[in-house]
């Protein structure tokens, strides 16, 4: 380093600090200028050769490595070997192992609440109002734990003492602390066991004596109430337990948590599975109406079809109701689908996020969609200046096609007597000219009247009644939008009507 603190690079001279262009010139001038001491020569020769093995070492490493690189390039771009067929290996399942354990525990789980709602009803069955003889009916449906064998709180490992005293679960008969002690109204008890029962705000059980409970509570003052003590110890407890709990002013069980637990997770499940959100109600209600506008659809092309093609299957009138029908359907579909898209925003500290905001945004764009292609593209009716034209052509296409199938009929019938006249000469032109009559007064084909008779109401004719009950099967299907069936009622109906005005012409003449 030179003496201004300036970094001198390249090959130096350790002694005079001269630059020299390569190492041979700097070995060189070191034999020449400072040939005086031959051990600093023999150290700068060995540093020289050094550094020389070392670089050359550094480029062997690398072009080995780029030889690997090539060649391991080359593997990857050379075609891959076929190994031919090979056979599948073994091959294990675990989903039926998965399902036993998943089933063991779904099992242990619902027995462990269906003894604990079992448990339950036995307690709640024939429930004693007096404290003693509740309590030894509690001890004969579930045994307790004995109080000498448990001397720490299960929960909070705390101990007991005169402040703290010892409880037991209902339930299970565990020892627990009065703070770990969890409370179940009768009134909850009852839902969770008989929920379609009629339940009663009274902890009183019907075939319970009224006598004890009177007989232990002695007025002292205007509201003021207080319990006799007995002379027993077990009652002094008893009095104690109602005046230390919480809840002492409902009839209650004391649980322990794991039992409340149980019980709270039974109902989530009932509540997730009876109990649906609003949005469901409205899902629902809507495809309730957007299938029944597909079937009105359905019906409601048939109909513009046959309009336009001149049929007097269906009438114009029942259409036009049907296509009234349709758009209140979308109307609601619409409606729905907006209350939907705005639920939950009137909370403004808590609106929809994530998925429940993509869930009412897909709602809504489904019904639009649905809306598009199905009800707004719906076709128009035409008018009955137009239905009447409409029909005036197709008379006039069955007219013609008519008269066009005579014509064939003429001209086979004659080919036929031509080639009888061919085969018999002699044979006369009358027997050919009777088979083709019956041919040409077929084809002119009768209709049956359209005119009603006016039928008094007093007679009691099977026709008649016919007739009056397809009147009301024509209209109960008008009020069903079954326009199919109306049609074929009302041709059914239009025969029985020209058969029985025939059959009246017949019996007056």
């Amino acid at each position: 380093m030179a003496e201004n603190g300036d970094i001198i690079e390249g090959f130096i001279c350790p002694i005079c600090m001269t630059d020299l262009k390569s190492p041979n010139q700097l070995t060189k001038h070191f034999e020449d200028v400072h040939n005086d001491d031959p051990e600093i020569l023999k150290s700068l020769k060995d540093l020289f050769g050094k550094a020389k093995k070392k670089i050359l070492k550094q480029d062997e490493i690398n072009e080995s490595l780029s030889e690997q690189n090539v060649s391991i390039s080359k593997r990857r771009t050379s075609p891959e070997i076929n190994w031919g067929p090979q056979e599948i290996g073994a091959m294990k399942i675990h989903t039926i192992y998965f399902r036993d354990i998943r089933n063991s525990r779904l099992e242990r789980y619902s027995a462990e609440t269906n003894k604990l709602l079992i448990r339950l009803d036995k307690l709640l069955n024939n429930l004693p109002t007096d404290p003693i003889d509740r309590k030894v009916h509690e001890k004969t449906i579930v045994p307790w734990i004995d109080d000498k064998d448990v001397k720490l709180c299960p929960n909070c490992a705390r101990s007991f003492h005169l402040a703290r005293r010892k409880h037991h679960c209902r339930l299970c008969g565990a020892v627990m602390c009065h703070d770990c002690t969890m409370f179940l109204s009768l009134i909850d008890a009852r839902k969770m066991t008989s929920p379609v029962s009629v339940q009663d705000d009274s902890a009183v059980s019907p075939t319970a004596p009224e006598s004890h409970l009177t007989g232990r509570i002695l007025r002292a003052g205007i509201g003021l109430t207080k319990l006799a003590r007995s002379p027993s110890s077990s009652s002094l407890n008893s009095v104690l337990s109602l005046v230390n709990d919480p809840a002492s002013g409902e009839q209650h069980f004391r649980l322990c948590i794991h039992c409340k637990n149980l019980l709270e997770a039974r109902q989530r499940l009932q509540a997730r599975q009876f109990n649906k959100p609003i949005i469901n109600k409205f899902y629902e209600t809507m495809r309730t109406y957007m299938e029944e506008a597909t079937k009105f659809m359905g019906m409601y092309q048939k109909m513009w079809e046959s309009f336009n093609e001149g049929e007097t299957t269906y009438d114009l009138r029942d259409a036009q109701i049907l296509r009234v029908k349709i758009a209140k359907i979308g109307e609601n579909v619409d409606n729905i689908s907006k209350r939907i898209l705005a639920i939950g925003t009137a909370d403004v500290d808590n609106p929809p996020q994530g998925q429940a905001l993509r869930l009412h945004q897909m709602v809504r764009a489904s019904a639009m969609i649905f809306l598009k292609e199905h009800l707004l593209t719906i076709p128009s009716l035409p008018s009955e200046e137009v239905y009447l034209e409409l029909q005036e052509k197709r008379q006039k296409r069955i007219e013609e096609r008519v008269a066009f199938e005579r014509q064939m009929e003429i001209e086979e019938a004659l080919k036929e007597r031509r080639k009888e006249q061919r085969v018999d000469p002699k044979g006369g032109m009358s027997s050919s000219v009777k088979s083709n009559e019956p041919i040409i007064e077929k084809s002119d084909g009768w209709g049956p009247s359209s005119a009603v008779a006016m039928l008094p109401s007093s007679t009691m004719d099977p026709i008649i009644e016919q007739m009056s009950n397809l009147r009301s099967y024509i209209k109960q299907a008008r009020a069903e939008c079954k326009y199919d069936e109306v049609a074929t009622l009302e041709s059914n109906l239009k025969e029985l009507q020209s058969a029985y005005f025939a059959m009246k012409q017949t019996n007056d003449g």
